[in-house]
């Protein structure tokens, strides 16, 4: 039986073996990915509908941010972009940092989206003048550049450096009090596991580090009710200036978008400071494309960038550049 399967299969491949490899070289086309990635224009996300501050939605149109969508290169995609003007080759260095591997750089996106919503919750509660305290303060190293001298690992949770406690971002002026190539312990949580790392502390423009880049996470402690969502695919700090816009205007019973579809990117830190971010035209091209009548995105070359783009494409959209979370609230209030 066998034998005869075997014979039938050789019959086959001789008879067949042109298209047999002609499938297996368009597989292999469509399948083998390059080392680089592909930027192509993204959506926009309603905010407004993935946060509820005791169940409230006052708006009559919505409050978005924008999005990139991208690509890891194939062939085929290649050649695509060579023949798309508004597809862009971005090579993987500039996705993944040096010394960083593809599942740390996964880390480090996914964190700063944590990061994002807890500054968000921070400067919008603050901005709204609301009574809330922090709590459950996490600090994680995201980042070890190549002259770090330890063995700490991304993703660990940092409780102690010596005796001292790390219970925030300030906690680490305690490594100033030391001096260039002083050893330090450091305790450490990883998978719910405590391990113990050590540290040679380098200098780098008269400061003492570690060398490691580090994300700080928290909760609010408030006798509001709060639930945000997002999906497991989401990542990136680029969208804590609407959230915060949201969580302001869902205190506040504040609608800042007078019917309209709002879109905007940025990032924000707990003063309410909003950040500059990368592939703006890819957003300011998703957002036309879903109608956007105000494009939010921070001062300085991204406002500049924007500009240039909505001229080049004679786009029909009003751009607003904003350094802080106050002048975005007070620029929706006053754009009517």
């Amino acid at each position: 039986m066998f034998t005869k399967l075997y014979e039938q299969i050789k019959k086959y491949i001789k008879k067949e073996y042109k298209f047999l490899i002609t499938l297996i070289a368009l597989l292999l086309l469509f399948t083998i990915k390059l080392p680089y990635y592909i930027d192509i224009p993204g959506g926009i996300i309603n905010i407004s509908d993935r946060i509820k501050i005791d169940d409230k939605n006052n708006l009559q149109g919505t409050l978005n941010f924008a999005y990139v969508s991208e690509l890891q290169a194939t062939i085929p995609t290649l050649i695509i972009e060579k023949l798309n003007p508004n597809w862009d080759l971005i090579k993987k260095e500039e996705i993944i940092m040096e010394n960083e591997t593809l599942a740390e750089a996964q880390f480090r996106d996914e964190l700063s989206l944590k990061e994002a919503v807890s500054n968000a919750l921070y400067a919008g509660f603050k901005e709204a003048k609301k009574e809330f305290k922090v709590k459950n303060t996490k600090l994680y190293v995201t980042y070890l550049a190549d002259t770090a001298q330890t063995d700490l690992k991304v993703g660990d949770q940092i409780i102690k450096i010596d005796d001292k406690e790390i219970k925030a971002k300030k906690d680490l002026e305690y490594v100033q009090t030391k001096q260039e190539n002083d050893k330090v312990t450091i305790t450490v949580l990883n998978n719910n596991k405590q391990y113990t790392r050590t540290a040679t502390l380098i200098k780098l423009e008269d400061k003492i580090l570690i060398g490691a880049s580090l994300g700080e996470t928290f909760d609010i402690d408030t006798n509001h009710d709060i639930a945000i969502s997002y999906k497991s695919r989401e990542s990136g700090p680029s969208g804590g200036m609407m959230m915060a816009l949201t969580i302001y205007s869902n205190l506040t019973n504040t609608d800042l978008t007078h019917g309209k579809t709002i879109v905007g990117t940025g990032t924000i830190d707990k003063d309410g400071k909003v950040g500059s971010i990368g592939g703006v035209k890819y957003k300011l091209m998703g957002a036309v494309k879903n109608n956007a009548s105000i494009f939010l995105v921070p001062n300085g070359e991204n406002y500049e960038e924007a500009i240039k783009i909505r001229e080049k494409n004679n786009y029909n959209i009003k751009i607003i550049g904003v350094s802080t979370l106050k002048e975005a609230i007070d620029s929706l209030i006053s754009t009517k």
